[in-house]
């Protein structure tokens, strides 16, 4: 890789950004070392500190002596299929789970260590449970971002936990890792996550992600109710009817 002749070029960062597109180049999920540094030119010392730098900030991820994308990567990449298209994909799909059960359901997206309300369609129901679009919620105690967190690189989710910790906002709240390793564990067998009052007395919620094609997630759909109403005996039908309406966004922005 040659030195660009620019004043506002910033070449370690033009080095950095040919480490990445290598990956993309070579169509190989894992590189080495000596692969990337054939590949862009650059010294194998150089290549070797711009994936130590690119690994700190959830870009790449070390695989024994081989280096993969990591999910911050996809992240980026899907930003605008969460924001735009996901949303155009999803409307009809939420408001059929509105009807279907006369509860409210939301769309999160992952941000930062949170999760983020993208749509709220609220339940018809005067006592109801409702989300605020654009508001935020931890990970750890919600249907939505335990749905995140099962599907997302072990290292991630660690990572994600840590900037947030496992606050107790219940006494049904999850607060250590130990208990969340097995719960994601369960998650990942059923394709569905469950907040049993982890987030606020009283309340229900059960909720799926929405996968890309590489088995990592969109977003996340789910249904919120009051435990009076929606509980357990609930869980089969909405979990069915949650797993096709995920499956059919998922279909439908063409992740297979």
């Amino acid at each position: 890789m040659m030195p660009k002749a620019d004043i506002y070029y910033i070449e370690v960062l033009g080095k950095s950004l040919a480490v990445l597109d290598a990956f993309a180049t070579l169509e190989k999920p894992r590189l080495s070392l000596q692969e990337l540094a054939k590949q862009t030119g650059l010294s194998k010392n150089t290549v070797f500190r711009i994936l130590y730098t690119l690994a700190e900030h959830g870009y790449v991820q070390k695989c024994n002596a081989e280096y993969e994308l990591g999910a911050r990567v996809l992240h980026l990449s899907n930003t605008k299929l969460r924001r735009k298209d996901l949303l155009a994909v999803a409307g009809g799909y939420l408001n059929s789970l509105r009807d279907q059960f006369g509860e409210t359901v939301n769309l999160g997206v992952l941000d930062g260590s949170q999760i983020r309300y993208v749509d709220v369609r609220e339940s018809p129901a005067r006592f109801r449970l409702a989300e605020r679009i654009g508001g935020s919620d931890f990970l750890h105690c919600t249907a939505l971002g335990k749905a995140h967190l099962a599907f997302l690189p072990a290292e991630e989710c660690e990572r994600l936990l840590a900037e947030t910790g496992m606050p107790r906002l219940t006494q049904h709240s999850i607060t250590t890792a130990r208990a969340m390793k097995a719960e994601l564990v369960r998650i990942r067998k059923s394709g569905c996550a469950v907040d049993k009052e982890e987030s606020m007395e009283g309340a229900y919620c059960v909720g799926v992600p929405v996968l890309d094609s590489s088995g990592l997630p969109l977003a996340a759909i789910s249904i919120s109710g009051p435990t009076v109403r929606f509980n357990e005996a609930t869980l089969p039908a909405v979990s069915k009817a949650l797993l096709e309406a995920a499956s059919g966004v998922r279909t439908a922005l063409g992740h297979l």
